[in-house]
Parts: structure tokens; C-alpha cells; sequence
């Protein structure tokens, strides 16, 4: 029984053996890194300093503002709702971002905001991200309607009507046509 046991062993150690073998990389030859060239330049010397001479002041340089997140121009008169709105848009890609000044014209709403959507699923993304915007900011009291599937949502809050439309419903509503006398805002 011992010889059996024995022989038993000897033939593990033996696989156990080629198996490490096998498993562990065999080390390549490291090459040299190349010498790098002779310094040929020789260093300047050192400036002598006068212990009686007043020590210089050196003023800082001016503290240049840390550039915010990049407005399109015509926002920064607009209310933050607006803002708001055109920032998440331009941000989620939609498409032919527009707004319209409807203070002088209607009492229905002060500003529209108009995009296109690429598809459906895109224009139900934008129309329920919107609506989280606006419940991050704690705008209380904004309406939503409209589906993806529609191809038109709208999201109302405090006189700012935010319009997504998928092409071909931008196309026959035509809003920016039907209110051409609203000032445009360029952004």
C-alpha cells in the first residue's frame, strides 16, 4: 500500500511541476535604456546677491476667474427658468433650440422655448428630464402634457411654456410662424 501512495505522490509532484512551469512566464532579456547624450551647455553662475540692497516685492499676477459653464449669449437677461430650460436642452441634444419673447404680444405665457427631438424615445427623454429639472430646482407648481409617442410635449411653469417637438409636428404647428411677431432671442 505504501508503494502505491508513494508512486501516487511522485506522479502529482511531476504534473504539479509542469503545470508551474507552464503558468509562469519565462523573464525576457531587459534591455538597457540608451545613454542619454554628454550635457555640453554648462550651467550659469549663480548671481551674486548685494546683503544691503532692499529685497524686491514681486506682485502676484491677477486671479483670473474660473471659467463658468459657457451661457449662449442672449440667456443672461432671461429669467432662470429660461436659462434653465435652454442649458438642459442644448445639453441633451435637442435640436434648433429657439425663444420666443411673448411679453408685449399675449398674456398666455412671457417666453416659448422651442426644440426638435431626433425620435420618440429621445423626445419622451427631454420632456421627463424636464420635468425632474424643474422638481430639482423646487419650481412648484409646473404642468406637463404630451408623450413621446405625440410628438409634442410641453412643460409650463410660471408664464414659460417649453415646447419639444419631434420634426415633423415642429414642421405643422410652426409656432416660431404663427407668433412671427414675438422677438426672437439670439442665442
Amino acid at each position: 500500500m505504501k508503494k502505491v501512495t508513494e508512486k501516487k505522490t511522485k506522479a502529482v509532484k511531476k504534473v504539479v511541476k509542469k503545470t508551474v512551469k507552464k503558468v509562469t512566464p519565462e523573464k525576457a532579456p531587459v534591455k538597457k535604456p540608451a545613454k542619454a547624450a554628454p550635457k555640453t551647455a554648462k550651467a550659469a553662475p549663480k548671481a551674486k546677491v548685494d546683503p544691503k540692497a532692499a529685497p524686491k516685492t514681486v506682485k502676484a499676477a491677477p486671479k483670473v476667474a474660473t471659467a463658468a459653464p459657457k451661457k449662449p449669449a442672449g440667456l443672461a437677461s432671461l429669467p432662470e427658468v429660461v436659462q434653465k430650460a435652454v442649458q438642459f436642452l442644448d445639453a441633451r441634444k435637442a435640436e434648433n433650440i429657439a425663444v420666443l419673447d411673448l411679453q408685449p404680444l399675449a398674456n398666455l405665457s412671457d417666453y416659448f422655448v422651442i426644440a426638435t427631438a431626433a425620435n420618440a424615445p429621445h423626445l419622451k427623454a427631454l420632456g421627463d428630464g424636464l420635468q425632474r429639472l424643474y422638481k430639482n430646482e423646487q419650481y412648484k407648481g409646473f404642468r406637463a402634457a404630451g408623450t413621446g409617442d405625440s410628438g409634442w410635449v410641453i412643460v409650463d411653469y410660471d408664464g414659460v411654456m417649453v415646447h419639444v417637438f419631434s420634426f415633423e409636428m415642429r414642421n405643422l404647428y410652426d409656432l416660431e410662424q404663427l407668433w412671427k411677431s414675438a422677438k426672437r432671442i439670439k442665442l
